[in-house]
């Protein structure tokens, strides 16, 4: 692969050639003789053999790779009892890490489930109080009702036959018509009341999802006392040791003078290649673009990978040069590269793989149509006419012409 590697480590557009064919690199044969140009000037004539390789065009940056790494941490603090795993450890997830001492949370779990049950018998005692009550009220209405229906089929037909009745006799029943229909009229207002209202029961649903919250949290906080992975991952670091107290990060995840992440792990499976952009190449780059990485500790190995993000805020160096960092994630390597390697990174533009190659200088214009030189097997030379499609400036595909193993001539004038 050839690249152009700038100052700064910035990436400019530059024309990238991958030729790979057998898993080696194809070279030049060079020609003994040279040939007089009628100008005086002498050419000299190189062989050059049809083969098969990629072809890419591409802009080059150099990057540093980075293993994405997770922070796993108790969500309360506590005294560690145990620890299952030590650097290095390979983990999974949905695996138990350690456990804080849970004594006390155990205890919590209990008192809160004691009031929970207080509360839900509270609120059963309640709705049978209150219909007993109703059925009580209900009786007394009844029974006030009867009465007032007894001392008014009385107290009517006198009204009628007043003469009948001396004053007295009357002044008296219309009072005790009149006590009756009070009592009846104030019982069936209780009734009404008793009936249409339940703030009681209200009240003691509420106490329940009270206590109902409560026992959730104290479940939860048991829970807790476990840790568990949430990824599949390599053990970087453990910052605790069994019998210490840990104090959780705060709420937003930061790490504070009294605090430190109990895990440091790395995702197993991924790694990521940071690159600079400049802001004039920015536009040639898109998520989900194909790349091709090299490590300078690994020659020869070509990874490739795919842009998943693009930086929205610059970076000014101190050339005020201003760069967007470009992240990248490999498909392959995870157990060759290291946190902070660097390398060379080929953003794909344009690629044709395993295609029919010859240099663009082989290819000439006669006629108005793409012409070589073909050397044929018993060593004539023959003009050709061809056909060619993608080109990096350097080498060209042929797509009608030629075949694999025919050899073209090359002419450089001196």
């Amino acid at each position: 692969m050839l690249k152009k590697i700038f100052q700064n480590k910035v990436i400019r557009i530059g024309m990238i050639l991958s030729i790979l064919a057998g898993g080696g690199f194809y070279g030049f044969k060079m020609l003994d003789k040279t040939t007089p140009a009628a100008s005086g000037e002498t050419v000299s004539v190189t062989e050059e053999s049809v083969r098969r390789g990629d072809l890419t065009i591409a802009f080059a940056g150099d990057g540093r790779s980075r293993i994405p790494t997770v922070n796993l941490n108790f969500n309360l603090s506590g005294k560690l009892k145990e620890l299952y795993v030590k650097e290095d450890d390979e983990i999974q997830s949905g695996q138990i890490l350690a456990k804080l001492d849970d004594s006390e949370y155990i205890k919590k779990l209990k008192t809160a489930q004691i009031n929970y049950d207080r509360a839900v018998l509270n609120l059963e005692q309640k709705k049978q109080n209150t219909n007993l009550s109703l059925v009580n009220e209900k009786q007394q209405l009844e029974d006030l009702k009867a009465k007032l229906d007894q001392i008014e089929m009385e107290y009517l037909p006198m009204l009628e036959m007043t003469n009948y009745y001396s004053k007295q006799e009357l002044e008296l029943k219309k009072m005790s018509y009149e006590s009756a229909k009070a009592a009846y009229t104030v019982q069936q207002e209780r009734y009404n009341v008793l009936l249409n209202s339940d703030l009681d029961l209200e009240l003691e649903k509420a106490n329940v999802e009270t206590a109902k919250i409560t026992l959730e949290t104290a479940q939860d906080e048991l829970n807790n006392t476990v840790l568990r992975s949430d990824v599949n991952a390599k053990v970087l670091n453990v910052a605790y040791k069994p019998g210490e107290n840990i104090t959780t990060p705060n709420s937003s995840g930061e790490i504070t003078a009294d605090t430190t992440h109990f895990l440091v792990v790395s995702d197993a499976k991924k790694i990521e290649v940071i690159v600079p952009v400049s802001e004039l190449d920015l536009s040639n780059v898109a998520v989900g673009q194909t790349v091709e990485v090299t490590f300078e500790a690994m020659e020869r190995q070509i990874f490739t990978g795919k842009v998943i993000s693009i930086a929205s805020l610059h970076k000014v160096d101190q050339n005020s040069l201003v760069t967007y960092d470009v992240k990248i994630e490999l498909d392959s390597g995870f157990d060759q590269i290291k946190s902070g390697m660097t390398c060379s990174v080929s953003f794909i533009l344009k690629q044709r793989k395993d295609v029919l190659i010859i240099p663009n200088k082989a290819v000439k214009m006669v006629d108005g149509k793409q012409t070589v030189k073909v050397k044929t097997q018993n060593g004539n030379i023959e003009s050709r006419n061809i056909k060619t499609g993608l080109t990096d400036g350097k080498n060209v595909e042929i797509t009608e012409g030629l075949n694999v193993g025919e050899v073209v001539l090359i002419e450089n004038k001196k």
